[in-house]
């Protein structure tokens, strides 16, 4: 059985910092593993407080910690060999330095008037056109924290982290420059969405999975202005490691050694099942209450608005023509996507022997365009958190992989409605997790019957 197949302003002061604050570190010891939020400098700890579903509130990347078992604890102290998901850090740590050195040094190379001058943008507004130089040090400074905290974590798991190899990437100008951006993020979230199922440790699995979500927000964003459609499929392809390395050695120029990503073939068995009675039904049938809700909410919604009364929607005053024309198409996709993944998650509940839930009905509170899509935002940015939350703890591989490919697909609809809404459609470095008790509290604010 293959479950769930479906075809289908404002860039903070000092991004650096707050995405290092906000992104993961990991420490690990004799007997405990943890994963905590980074430190914004060396002598500070700490995170923000505060939490939203929006997607433009700073929100701190939790705290988790897991004792390791007794073969973890063997592995790690008396052979002193490195764990075992220390290959594919290294692997994601190959692609971050890529990402990192691309655009340390492409920003360097181009000066914000350049950036903005580019022909690839030549169909936004002058506004538009004046965040993208904030928007790409944003996600710049995202794939920096990423090298950082990976790195670290590779020598705390026991392993030697790979380092920045050389590069080139065939860009002379500024448009070469965003399309490369383009594919680089694109296969990123290809890349984590292949390895995620194999790693073994549930936390640095869930710390995975808030990347990926963000790299497929850059990669939402990316496309957008390339002109090219946010979030091209229903659920985000996977690429094998060998695949990746593939496309990868396209920019690499020095030697690179392919044994530090072999994984053996005596791997332990994943932990990703949660300490608790929740079933794979019961995730599955939590994620259906939430694209029936989607669901819902973009059908009924694109019945009321005309096209001519999206494209008018005040909160689009900033974008230009070309934009707004195509914001319309965009939303019925988005809403292909959510009536897809009702579909195919129905299937599966069905496959696996249980009852899929159904619709509700629905008060999600808008009465005009801009409103509509200031509750697609929300809905949506909520969507990431829930599948961030809930993915780790589906035991199932096919159904673990197929809630991977969606959750980047709803990162990418959330990086749009982010960015149509005026807000970063990346506003941190790694995204947060919700409980499935703080989605249902959300979720319950807009169903008026069950």
């Amino acid at each position: 059985m293959s479950p769930v197949g479906v075809s289908g302003a404002m860039t903070p002061t000092d991004p650096e910092t707050t995405t290092r604050r906000k992104f993961i570190g990991a420490t690990a010891s004799l007997g405990t593993l943890a994963i905590a939020g980074c430190a914004g400098d060396s002598e500070t700890n700490g995170s923000d407080g505060g939490s939203g579903t929006n997607g433009s509130e700073m929100s701190p990347t939790p705290t988790v910690t897991e004792t390791a078992t007794e073969t973890e604890t063997a592995t790690e102290t008396e052979s002193g060999m490195a764990a075992p998901d220390v290959p594919l850090l290294n692997y994601a740590l190959t692609l971050e330095h890529l990402e990192n050195a691309f655009y340390r040094d492409g920003l360097a190379e181009f000066s914000e008037s350049e950036l903005m001058g580019a022909e690839t943008l030549s169909s936004f507004s002058q506004s538009v056109r004046m965040e993208v130089p904030g928007h790409l040090e944003t996600v710049g400074a995202h794939e920096k924290a990423h090298v950082e905290a990976l790195s670290a974590t590779v020598e705390q798991l026991g392993g030697a982290p790979v380092e920045e190899a050389e590069y080139d990437f065939g860009y002379s100008t500024p448009s070469e420059f965003l399309a490369v951006a383009k594919a680089l993020e694109n296969t990123g979230v290809a890349a984590y969405a292949g390895a995620a199922p194999q790693v073994v440790n549930n936390d640095v699995l869930a710390a995975a999975a808030g990347i990926h979500s963000v790299e497929a927000r850059h990669a939402g964003f990316l496309n957008l202005i390339n002109g090219e459609v946010p979030f091209p499929d229903g659920v985000d392809e996977a690429k094998s490691i060998d695949e990746v390395l593939e496309i990868a050695g396209g920019f690499v120029t020095s030697d690179v050694d392919p044994s530090v990503y072999e994984t053996g073939d005596d791997r332990p068995t994943h932990d990703r099942k949660a300490d608790d009675d929740t079933s794979d039904v019961d995730v599955l049938n939590y994620a259906l209450t939430l694209e029936h809700l989607e669901n819902a909410f973009y059908r009924d919604g694109l019945e009321q608005f005309s096209d001519d009364q999206l494209m008018s929607a005040e909160a689009l005053s900033d974008f230009g023509s070309e934009v707004r024309m195509r914001v319309p198409r965009h939303l019925e996709t988005v809403g292909a996507h959510e009536k897809a993944h009702v579909e195919a998650i129905s299937a599966t509940v069905e496959q696996l022997g249980g009852t899929p839930v159904q619709e509700a009905e629905y008060d999600f509170g808008y009465s005009t365009p801009s409103e509509f899509l200031a509750v697609a935002k929300a809905l949506e940015n909520t969507g990431v958190a829930a599948y961030k939350g809930a993915a780790p703890t589906v035991s199932n591989d096919d159904v673990f992989a197929a809630a991977i490919g969606i959750h980047s697909v709803e990162a990418r609809h959330a990086a749009f409605l982010n960015e149509l809404n005026a807000t970063s459609p990346f506003p941190n470095g790694v995204d947060e997790p919700k409980t499935m008790k703080e989605v249902t509290q959300i979720a319950s604010q807009f169903i008026v019957s069950d």
